[in-house]
């Protein structure tokens, strides 16, 4: 991932009214506003938001990817209102991080970051999958909150992941809109927000469609196989 640092923006593509809700090993991204602001023939790329989380140590800087979903395309002079995306979240390392929401958009090649909200309230990370009494974390860019450690269990972590196919997001990328609809072992309206939301880009990105999980996954990908 390019460093948000160096990373040239767009601002006539934004984001505003930003924050975010940790539970365990989910994050609910709430956005007031994304905004295509270019003029009114354009189409955007394919959206992609980020929950990203930045460390500074020593003159060196890390960065690691917490959460992520796309969002398809927006016209020009139009914008999503109200946006509201529950998706899988990964605590980042041990350490103490400033969360980043990004906004990419795809060229075709590859994600550019064209605007990005840093938080100001800072998350600690003890890394020991090892959820606190209070398991709930809600932050906008102007609260004034103390972050805790969240992650999910060891137990939780295996269950999701152990049977994940590897390359499988590719194969949906890939496969023709019109017989991906067709799919029966799918309902209908995850299918239509799959073809919307490619490419996709890793498995977890396709899980962080509402209603899909691991093993809806798996059938999937047996009968794009079939």
């Amino acid at each position: 991932m390019t460093p948000l640092t160096q990373a040239s923006q767009d601002s006539l593509l934004s984001i505003q009214g930003c924050g975010y809700k940790i539970d365990q090993d989910r994050v609910t991204l709430s956005i007031q506003q994304i905004a295509n602001n270019r003029a009114s023939d354009n189409i955007s790329g394919t959206l992609q938001i980020q929950l990203c989380a930045l460390s500074k140590q020593l003159g060196n800087t890390t960065e690691e990817v917490l959460a992520t979903t796309t969002i398809g395309e927006i016209q020009g002079q139009h914008f999503i209102p109200n946006g509201s995306y529950d998706l899988l979240f990964q605590s980042p390392s041990a350490g103490t991080w400033q969360l980043i929401l990004t906004l990419s958009e795809w060229d075709g090649v590859e994600y550019h970051v064209c605007d990005s909200v840093y938080f100001d309230v800072l998350y600690r990370s003890m890394n020991q999958g090892v959820i606190e009494e209070n398991p709930d974390v809600e932050v906008t860019p102007d609260a004034n909150l103390t972050s805790i450690n969240q992650r999910p269990t060891k137990d939780t972590m295996t269950a999701s992941q152990s049977i994940l196919p590897s390359g499988g997001h590719l194969i949906i990328n890939q496969y023709e809109a019109k017989k991906l609809l067709k799919v029966k072992v799918i309902p209908e309206k995850i299918l239509k927000k799959m073809v919307l939301e490619r490419p996709f880009h890793s498995e977890k990105a396709v899980l962080n469609i509402k209603g899909m999980g691991p093993k809806m996954l798996v059938k999937l990908l047996k009968a794009l196989n079939a």
